[in-house]
This record gives C-alpha cells, sequence and structure tokens, in this order.
C-alpha cells in the first residue's frame, strides 16, 4: 500500500506538471498557490473537525508543524514559481530530481537513517535514469538562467528539509491531522504573497473547465499528495519517500503525449525501465532493514 501510495502522488504532482501549461496562461502563478495552499488548509481543518479531531495544542509541536509547512509548501512553491520566472522548464526539471539527493544527506547528517547498500544502490539507478530522461546537458546557465537556476535549487533544499522535519513528527501523531496543520500554517505564510496577486488579476472570465481544472489541482496534487506523503512518512524512511520524485519527469513525460500531443521516445521508455529497477532496490532495502513505522522520540522529548 505505501509504495502504491508514493506511486500515486508522483503521478498527481506529474499530472500538475502537466496541466500547469493549460492552467498558468490563463491564471497567474500567484493566484494558482494561493487557491491550492488555502483551499487545502480549508478542506482538511474541515474534515478534521467532521471526524472529531484529534486537535493539537503543544506549542513546540505547533512550531515544528508549522516550520515543516512554511518549508515544504510556502518556500518550496514559491520559490520554484520565482525561480520559474527566470530559467526554463527544462532546468526545473533536472533540479526537482536533486530533493532525493539532499533528503539522504540530511536524514544521514541527522542519525535519521543510515542506508543499506541495496538502497543506496537504488537511489544511484532512480537517479541515473532521471538523468537519462532529463538530459542535464541541456542544462542553461546563462545570467538569467543561472538566478532562476539557484532559487528552484533552494526550493528543492526547502523540500528535503520539510521531509526531514516531518518525519519525527508523523511518526507520533495522526497523518491527518498533522497535514492539516501544515497546510494551516502554510496557508498564513502564502497569504502575504497570494492576496495582492489576487486583487490583480481578473478571474471573472475564467470558464468553468478552467474552475474544474483549479479544482482538481487543489484535491489531487495538493490535498491527496501532500496527506499520502506524510501518510507515507509514518511507514517508511524519508529517503525512500523523496526517492519517488524520480517518477515525477517519468510520469509528466508518459502523460503529455495524451493531454498536449508531445511524442514519447526511445529514450523515455530506457529511463523508465532504469527508474523503476531503481525504486525496486530501494522497496527491497527498505524491507530488509524492516523500517516500517519507526516511533523514535523527537528531538527534547
Amino acid at each position: 500500500m505505501t509504495t502504491l501510495a508514493l506511486v500515486l502522488v508522483q503521478a498527481m504532482f506529474a499530472s500538475l506538471a502537466v496541466l500547469g501549461r493549460i492552467i498558468l496562461p490563463v491564471v497567474p502563478a500567484g493566484v494558482l498557490v494561493t487557491f491550492r495552499i488555502v483551499g487545502a488548509a480549508a478542506a482538511l481543518l474541515a474534515f478534521n473537525a467532521i471526524r472529531g479531531g484529534p486537535w493539537l495544542s503543544e506549542p513546540k509541536l505547533l512550531a515544528r508543524i508549522a516550520l515543516a509547512g512554511l518549508l515544504g509548501v510556502t518556500a518550496n512553491q514559491t520559490l520554484f514559481l520565482l525561480g520559474l520566472r527566470h530559467t526554463t522548464a527544462v532546468n526545473a526539471t533536472i533540479l526537482v530530481t536533486t530533493v532525493p539527493v539532499f533528503t539522504v544527506l540530511g536524514s544521514l547528517l541527522l542519525g535519521q537513517e543510515r542506508p543499506s547498500p541495496l538502497k543506496l544502490a537504488g537511489i544511484v539507478l532512480a537517479a541515473l535514469g532521471a538523468v537519462v530522461l532529463v538530459d542535464p546537458l541541456r542544462l542553461t546557465l546563462g545570467p538569467g538562467e543561472a538566478l532562476g537556476n539557484l532559487l528552484i535549487l533552494l526550493g528543492m533544499i526547502c523540500y528535503a528539509s520539510y521531509f526531514l522535519v516531518s518525519k519525527p513528527i508523523v511518526s507520533r501523531h495522526d497523518p491527518v491531522t498533522v497535514s492539516a496543520y501544515v497546510m494551516l500554517f502554510s496557508a498564513i505564510g502564502v497569504l502575504p504573497i497570494g492576496l495582492p496577486s489576487i486583487a490583480r488579476a481578473n478571474l471573472s472570465g475564467l470558464s468553468a473547465e478552467m474552475w474544474w481544472l483549479v479544482g482538481y489541482v487543489v484535491v489531487f496534487p495538493t490535498i491527496l499528495t501532500y496527506f499520502l506523503n506524510l501518510w507515507a512518512l509514518r511507514r517508511v524512511s524519508s529517503g525512500t519517500v523523496a526517492t519517488f520524485i524520480y517518477l515525477q519527469p517519468l510520469f509528466a513525460a508518459l502523460t503529455s503525449p495524451w493531454v498536449l500531443g508531445e511524442a514519447v521516445g526511445v529514450r523515455t521508455m530506457a529511463a523508465a525501465a532504469v527508474i523503476f529497477s531503481g525504486l525496486g532496490l530501494v522497496i527491497l532495502g527498505e524491507r530488509a532493514r524492516n523500517e516500517s513505522i519507526p516511533m523514535e522520540a523527537m528531538p527534547g522529548e
């Protein structure tokens, strides 16, 4: 179930990359981000209230969740979109694949995980498949692109940090509740940027189809992806969760022909075989080390 959840997460994130090509020319990026985060926060808080909680009140715990939300949602998405304004989509796709590297390095430094040789081999193999797919030789480093690349790279470091901060939290607390609070703090963080964007935007002319697409973005690549990632973090290591990000550019490449009319070539199919082989090794390594549902104490508790 955990593997299926992580695959679905990356499929939904990939659908955002494809549908974003349709939505962003009509809906400004700042507006879309605000709708995503505020809509997800409202939905998750309402769901948690309907089911009767639980609710959290410990200040130290709430501060950690706030840090997770600001890193993994507010900072990550804001830096990514700002960077995308100054660089190319190809550069962005390449830099997204650095998240597992930062996550594994961080987990080693924090002592959260000591990956087995099998898992490390799987991460390297999956990374190789991603490299084959996105072709880093297409990375451009012109004056404008360099700034955009740096912003996106900082965003990926924030996302990796989000996994590391969230891991000990969801090991002890309900993932639905944690997801609700993560989105609440993320919404608070994004409002100073999002409200001016909404005020400037002319949304009265949006078609019903476009509103449905925005609704899809709120429900699937936002609410479900962040919840399922936290649910999976309760069961496997942060490095394993992050490694599945290598599926994201692959799913985007496979989906594009159906939505955008882009062709799938031999490179895509070869990359798919290598990425899935690498993920298979990661899953085997996770099972071999029996890392399901670690319940380590949180620092300072």
